[in-house]
């Protein structure tokens, strides 16, 4: 292999390293201090820095620091996005087959019809608890206009919305009115 500018062992593709890029103690052969600061404030967010010093086997001085940033006051709006978007979700299928039911009610579909029947089957768990609080009323031969139906859809949408302000104030962000920082700087005699 003497045409080669470099040696195998010297080569940066063959660096074990690069095989385990997220693993600090991969390379068994790394001499290197481990320095680790770990800031916390007042808004529950905090900072953990690392810096390692080594030496790689081609004889240099590498220098290697890393940062992870915290805030749990973001982790806690994620959570109440991710809640609220699942509850109105869930909301807008219900409203879905709600609102498909009082149409195919009001234009007097057929119950025949294996689809409608469905439909019926599974919009009648959530229309059932409002059937006797007002008379439904018969249009034409066929059609009727389900005031159950649209009463269940205003109900499930206040209770939709209680559950989300409820959610918005269990996970509101604490964003405090004081801040502190804090800059330390060391240096050597001459």
């Amino acid at each position: 292999m003497p045409n080669q500018p470099y040696s195998y062992n010297n080569d940066p593709r063959n660096d074990p390293r690069q095989n385990y890029p997220n693993q600090q103690d991969s390379y068994p052969y790394q001499d290197y201090d481990a320095e680790t600061e770990q800031n916390i404030n007042a808004r529950g967010a905090y900072v953990r820095s690392q810096q390692q010093n080594y030496q790689d086997p081609s004889g240099n001085q590498v220098q290697q620091r890393r940062e992870v940033y915290r805030d749990f006051n973001q982790s806690m709006i994620n959570t109440r996005y991710w809640i609220t978007s699942l509850i109105y979700f869930l909301l807008g299928v219900l409203e879905v087959v709600l609102g498909l039911r009082f149409l195919f009610r009001l234009f007097g579909a057929s119950e025949g019809s294996p689809f409608i029947r469905f439909l019926y089957d599974l919009s009648h768990p959530f229309v059932y608890i409002f059937n006797g609080i007002f008379n439904d009323q018969t249009i034409g031969s066929t059609g009727v206009f389900e005031v159950s139906t649209i009463l269940a859809m205003l109900i499930y949408a206040l209770i939709a919305w209680g559950i989300v302000s409820l959610v918005r104030v269990i996970f509101f962000a604490n964003v405090p009115s004081r801040r502190e920082y804090i800059s330390t700087r060391r240096q050597g005699r001459l």
